[in-house]
Formats: C-alpha cells, structure tokens, sequence
C-alpha cells in the first residue's frame, strides 16, 4: 500500500511539475524604441526622438510574475538653433530593472511593468560636450502576440518615463528638477 501511495504521491508531484512548466522561464525582446522628451513647452524644439533600439530579458519564476532588465539607446540630430547655434548630436542611453506581470491567455499576453535605474544623456556639438546620468523608472506595459512555440511580435510597449535630471544639468531640456517623458517600443520577443 506504501508503494501505491508513494507512486501516486509522485505522479502527482510530477504533473504539477510538468502543469507549471507549461509557459516559457525566460524571454528576449529586441527592437524600435522612440523616446518623447519633456521640454517644458519650449516653442520649435523637437520632443521625438524616432531613432532608437531596445533590448530586454526577462526571467518568469512563477507563471505570472517575472524580473526584468531593459536596455534602451535613442538619438537626435537637433538641427541648427533649435537648442544651439550649431546643430548637436544627443544620445540618451537607460539600464532598468524591476518586476514584471504577464497575463497569458493564449497567443495574446498583455503585460505590466514598473522599472527602476538610471538614464545617461550626452550632447555633442561645436567641439562642446555635455553629459549627465540621473535616477529614471519606467511605469507601463505591452502587448505580446505568440506566433509560434518560441517566438512572438512585441506590438507595442508604452512608457511613462520619469528622469531626475536637476535644474542645474547641463542636458535639462525643461528647466525643472524632474523631466515626464514618454517611450513606445515595438519588436520581436523570443522565448
């Protein structure tokens, strides 16, 4: 009888083991990322930065809750007398990390996250240089579509992005203490 118990008892274990197993552990993201700049409503300077790339992974230990680090560059050409006399090469370049929570229901897998690091930003114009790293998070959420076992469409992700550059920053673009910035994201996710 002992036998019987112990046999069930691990047949049990095991397709609880294999039920919990039935979503992917870890996931990369890469693709398209534009970064929207808080300028503080300076007139003619613009707030988009439509160059830019993103990378992310996650690590799923349970079947809803996961971490993840997200890896964000984007860059502008800000033309001549838009923020200076000569035009000037920007970079904005982000490392987050935080927790994550993906719904699965299916091929369709929404998801929220809120992510916590820093942002670096550099300016290159006229022989001049300029940088500065402040503390940013990101609060936001996306879109994930499977189209096959180990691959899926990042349809979008949005962004509220928060960064502390100071009023006394050489790279604050709104003159205030904090900058409320927005991102969108779109790519492929492999799992």
């Amino acid at each position: 009888m002992r036998k019987i118990l112990f046999i069930v008892g691990l047949i049990l274990v095991c397709g609880c083991i294999a039920v919990a197993q039935d979503y992917p552990k870890a996931e990369l993201g890469a693709g398209w990322n534009l970064l929207h700049i808080d300028t503080g409503g300076a007139p003619g300077v613009d707030k988009t930065f439509p160059a830019g790339f993103f990378a992310d992974g996650t690590y799923y230990f349970a079947k809803l809750i996961g971490v993840t680090g997200d890896f964000q560059i984007n860059w502008h050409t800000f033309p001549v007398g838009q923020i200076a006399e000569p035009s000037v090469d920007v970079h904005a370049l982000s490392f987050h990390a935080g927790p994550r929570v993906k719904f699965r229901m299916g091929k369709v897998e929404p998801f929220a996250h809120g992510l916590f690091g820093f942002t670096h930003v550099s300016g290159t114009g006229a022989g001049v240089n300029q940088s500065d790293t402040a503390f940013s998070l990101k609060l936001g959420g996306g879109l994930d579509v499977g189209v096959a076992r180990h691959f899926a469409l990042r349809l979008g992700e949005f962004n509220y992005y928060l960064t502390k550059f100071g009023v006394n920053s050489e790279v604050n673009f709104n003159g205030q203490g904090h900058q409320n910035n927005f991102t969108f994201s779109a790519g492929v996710v492999i799992r």
